[in-house]
């Protein structure tokens, strides 16, 4: 994988902007990994999927993230600053490593979810039945008492260890943040999601782009390409002498 150049950016920007979550985040991965590593972002695992976004992240803007959150008891706003470090985990088990337990007289081999099996329940607004879905697709086989079982004649508890394995397999894939209001002392759970995050500060970072672009090209005479092409160091200091 490498960094993201700013043609690079800016285009995939314009033409996902408006995309869902899951092809937000294989537009970015399909380029960085255009060496080939891996042939196919959409199977890795949704952990070292996000890992490889934090990644991207830190060589994008920096090693330190500003989060937002407003309290649900009383509606305060929280900020504070996260080091990327901090949300990295272990690497996840690679994607053909072999996963499985057992429970009672059932024994049920599994993968860990990837960017595929999210693409499969985009359409679904009914969380148990998305997660549901999920954990029988990453069923690779499953058995009852020795002989062959199928996903469909599960019991429940089965699915809801599933869920359980899977979250400790690959902890990156699920990160909650621990927060207290200072304001009322609630505490609270959110969820970190790399894909939003990340897009956010992309959108920001593309419609100030463009507006740089336009202020060079018009002092200068410059083209797209060629304002693209120079290091933010540099942008920035053509920018200054134009704003002197």
């Amino acid at each position: 994988m490498r960094p993201l150049r700013s043609a690079e950016l800016l285009d995939i920007w314009e033409r996902f902007n408006r995309s869902n979550p899951v092809q937000k985040a294989l537009s970015l991965l399909k380029v960085a990994c255009s060496d080939g590593d891996p042939a196919d972002p959409a199977l890795l695992n949704i952990g070292e999927r996000d890992l490889r976004l934090l990644q991207l992240r830190e060589w994008m803007f920096g090693s330190s993230m500003v989060n937002i959150a407003s309290c649900p008891a009383c509606r305060e706003r929280l900020e504070w600053t996260t080091p990327i470090a901090a949300l990295r985990y272990l690497p996840p088990p690679r994607a053909d490593s072999p996963l499985s337990f057992t429970y009672s007289n059932y024994a049920i081999f599994f993968r860990l979810p990837n960017t595929y099996d999210l693409a499969q329940i985009e359409r679904l607004h009914h969380p148990e039945r998305a997660t549901k879905k999920i954990l029988a697709a990453c069923i690779t086989a499953a058995s009852r008492d020795g002989g062959v079982c199928e996903v469909a004649d599960l019991p429940e508890d089965v699915f809801h260890l599933l869920d359980e394995r899977m979250a400790e397999e690959d902890p990156q894939a699920n990160i909650q943040m621990n927060l207290h209001c200072p304001h009322c002392s609630h505490e609270w759970q959110s969820r970190f999601d790399i894909v939003s995050y990340l897009w956010t500060e992309i959108d920001h970072w593309a419609k100030s782009m463009l507006l740089d672009i336009a202020t060079l090209a018009s002092a200068f005479g410059w083209s797209e390409r060629d304002i693209l092409s120079m290091s933010a160091h540099r942008r920035q200091l053509y920018l200054q002498i134009i704003r002197k």
